[in-house]
């Protein structure tokens, strides 16, 4: 493979890989600053709640908590990665009527992790604050690997090398 061919390849490579990067950043930017009136609202009774577990789409099983409502045809859960969940346990019980807020899962047959907001008699149980400041993390993932790699690539066409 020839210099030019070579120069080509690692361009696009840094070059995507970048992109990718800050669109990761793009995506936790956006779900900042929730507006909960464009999400999904519903009202009812709890059937059932507890710890189960959330198949992430690469397989990974993580413990979440759930809740389900009466005539809601999916299960809506929150990931903590503290794994601590004895407030929930204790604040929603069977029989509680709350109002949640959250983004439809088409995948009924797993736990619905994008659950933003649940309120009993008007008080918020589980705050959208919470979603996003767990959505940030992709923010910051995102601008770090993405500066990483505009760094590398500097590097490799002023130096020649990586490191």
């Amino acid at each position: 493979m020839n210099k030019k061919t070579k120069h080509l390849i690692n361009s696009i490579l840094f070059g995507t890989t970048s992109i990718i990067y800050f669109f990761l950043a793009y995506i936790g930017f956006s779900k900042q600053n929730i507006d909960l009136s464009k999400y999904r609202q519903y009202e009812n009774i709890i059937i059932d709640k507890g710890i189960d577990i959330h198949y992430s789409s690469k397989g990974h099983e993580s413990d979440v908590f759930y809740i389900s409502l009466k005539g809601l045809d999916e299960d809506l859960g929150i990931y903590r990665m503290s794994k601590n969940y004895t407030d929930l346990l204790e604040q929603l019980n069977i029989g509680d009527k709350v109002t949640v807020y959250y983004r439809p899962s088409k995948n009924k047959e797993n736990i619905n992790i994008d659950l933003i907001q649940v309120e009993k008699n008007n008080k918020i149980i589980i705050d959208k604050n919470e979603y996003e400041k767990k959505e940030s993390s992709l923010i910051y993932i995102g601008i770090v690997a993405g500066l990483g790699t505009l760094l590398m690539a500097y590097r490799y066409y002023k130096f020649g090398s990586i490191f």
